[in-house]
């Protein structure tokens, strides 16, 4: 009997758009074989080889029938329809001994069919943000999604999504941010340098829930542990505490240090209490751990801009007015949004402002304590470098493979956005 000895897919994975799937069926000249093409869908659907389409109806055009080897190889195609939540398709060569023609035993277990599965992957989404464990109101913006995109899992690629975002200080007796205070060499009210943006700022978090309780423990099971890997930092269980060490913007949080698949349990590096069926929060700091867990390639390429909310960038410093005639150290003003301790104050009506910081805000927010003594009409306008109301974060994002699963990216803003200090 003449053999048919296999089938060739120019693919091991479809992508979610549409696809043009290549096909050789191998076998010996004078061999017969039949092709039949179902997807994995409720109900079931038949690639019909006319129309080149899968419908529910069944036909003859349904099959590809006894179609005879004239070489050692038959090429053909099927036109696979985009589908967002993915499929998968089984693709079956059927041997008739009626035409003399057999399965070769090195092509599968069957004489007279051989099966090939092949997937196509669902869309993923990707989203951008911002996150902060400090109070919102003081970062009036924080958490909105930016440039949600959406592509095949696991696909390669080199999107660029640009990113920005602008925070402000609107909470009661909020009074901004504080940045670099002016220097000889860096007059600006920057930002500094070491503060910017980095791949560690960057996270995916990964929520799931506790099976059982924990006291004082390190072992904990979960009702699952996808995307879950070591080095993973638990920031969050319901109606407990967790256990950090550092300071804002710089937490160490308890971290993942053994995963077993079988029993869904995670060991963590410090002991902590839980109760069951409460939601823990798990965060993948950094593109390693985040393409570890979700299998997304992330460039992060973002910089903190401080803004002054009546000015903008250009002049991005905080500004405030004297509310009388002052001589001294103790000055009343209108308002101290944008001031805080540690930040320079100038003016071109004052001539003896070389230098002079802010030393105390009265919590009222009408009186700043200066570093040296003061002559100032009423009205005279304080600029203040080293804090401003808000601050812009800019740039781009680069999305160079999509994750397996639809993920929201978060930048953690807590380095850059200091809050203003009193005193």
């Amino acid at each position: 009997m003449r053999q048919i000895k296999g089938i060739i897919l120019n693919n091991t994975e479809l992508k979610s758009t549409a696809n043009n799937l290549q096909y050789e069926i191998v076998g010996e000249i004078g061999a017969f074989f039949s092709l039949q093409v179902v997807d994995n869908s409720s109900p079931s659907k038949f690639y019909n080889f006319l129309t080149k389409s899968f419908t529910t109806s069944f036909s003859s055009e349904n099959v590809l029938s006894n179609i005879e080897m004239n070489s050692a190889y038959y090429s053909g195609n099927i036109t696979i329809p985009a589908s967002t939540n993915g499929n998968t398709y089984k693709i079956m060569v059927f041997a008739d001994p009626f035409f003399n023609t057999k399965i070769a035993d090195t092509a599968s277990q069957d004489d007279f069919v051989i099966t090939s599965i092949i997937n196509q992957a669902s869309d993923v989404t990707v989203r951008f943000s911002t996150s902060s464990d400090q109070d919102n109101s003081n970062l009036v913006g924080i958490g909105a999604f930016i440039g949600s995109t959406t592509g095949t899992a696991e696909a390669i690629t080199n999107i660029e999504v640009n990113f920005t975002e602008t925070l402000i200080d609107s909470s009661t007796g909020g009074h901004g941010y504080k940045w670099n205070p002016p220097t000889s060499t860096n007059p600006s009210n920057s930002l500094a340098s070491n503060l910017q943006p980095i791949d560690s700022d960057f996270f995916t978090k990964q929520t799931k829930e506790t099976v059982g309780s924990g006291s004082s423990a390190t072992s904990m099971v979960l009702n699952n542990v996808n995307n879950l890997v070591i080095g993973m930092s638990l920031v969050d269980i319901e109606s407990s505490s967790v256990t950090t060490t550092g300071s804002l913007g710089v937490l160490t949080y308890p971290t993942i240090t053994a995963i077993d698949t079988d029993s869904k349990t995670v060991t963590l590096s410090s002991a902590h209490n839980w109760a069951t069926n409460k939601d823990v929060t798990f965060r993948a700091y950094g593109s390693n751990l985040i393409k570890s867990s979700t299998g997304g390639v992330f460039e992060f390429n973002l910089t903190v801009f401080p803004e002054s909310s009546v000015t903008g960038r250009l002049e991005n410093w905080g500004r405030t007015t004297i509310n009388g005639v002052h001589n001294g150290t103790d000055l009343t003003v209108d308002n101290t949004k944008g001031a805080s301790v540690g930040a320079q104050i100038l003016s071109p009506r004052i001539a003896n402002l070389e230098n002079v910081e802010i030393t105390a805000i009265n919590a009222a927010g009408t009186e700043i304590t200066v570093s040296g003594t003061v002559e100032a009409a009423d009205n005279t306008v304080l600029i203040i470098h080293g804090a401003s109301d808000q601050g812009t974060i800019e740039g781009t994002i680069i999305i160079k493979q999509f994750p397996s699963i639809s993920t929201d990216v978060f930048y953690d803003v807590d380095r850059a956005f200091v809050l203003s200090t009193l005193s």
